[in-house]
């Protein structure tokens, strides 16, 4: 039996760590929560122990340097080596705010969910995505829960993991993207 409060926290931590940087206080809790030794057995669904072991061994380094992979993977200035939002993995354009985006904007207003956030990101942002996720476990809204994992999040999330994994396999958000997989797979 899938308990939704569980998967509320789970997603609720995943999309802090991908919107929030490590030096903001919003992530301190998230990743608090990575070092404790037994994470992986509070975790909603089953992680495997090296998946487990590699999310804490890449916390083992300096904030700094855990901030300077989210710059990288979220803000730039250069190109970013795995783009978060999904449509630039879905539409074939390959660009912001495409067909998909507009998709999943339909979906949120049906669903009314609002995207609240300080930051100017379009609403497929894997972090808002996950937000929005825990918001519907949160409410027990299981069918809108399933569509948005199914349609709107699984569909490229495999592509952005892929892409991640090829251009920077040694950054913490490496193994989190897995767990994140892992995750909205165990909770459809």
């Amino acid at each position: 039996m899938i308990h939704f409060s569980h998967y509320a926290a789970a997603f609720n931590i995943l999309g802090t760590c991908y919107l929030f940087s490590p030096n903001d206080d919003a992530s301190h809790y998230a990743l608090s929560f990575f070092k404790l030794d037994d994470f992986a057995e509070q975790w909603p669904c089953k992680i495997s122990p090296q998946l487990s072991h590699q999310i804490t061994q890449f916390l083992n380094i300096e904030r700094q340097q855990l901030h300077k992979q989210w710059a990288d993977l979220f803000i730039g200035p250069n190109t970013l080596p795995a783009p978060p939002w999904g449509s630039v993995y879905l539409d074939p354009e390959g660009v912001l705010q495409g067909s998909s985006t507009q998709a999943l904007s339909a979906f949120l207003q049906r669903e009314r969910l609002k995207v609240q956030t300080r930051y100017p990101e379009p609403s497929d942002h894997v972090g808002l995505m996950l937000f929005q996720a825990a918001v519907l476990a949160s409410e027990v809204r299981e069918h809108a829960l399933k569509e948005l994992l199914v349609d709107h999040l699984e569909s490229w999330l495999p592509q952005f993991y892929h892409q991640l994994n090829r251009t920077m396999p040694n950054s913490f958000y490496s193994p989190l993207t897995e767990l994140a997989l892992v995750t909205v797979k165990s909770c459809r």
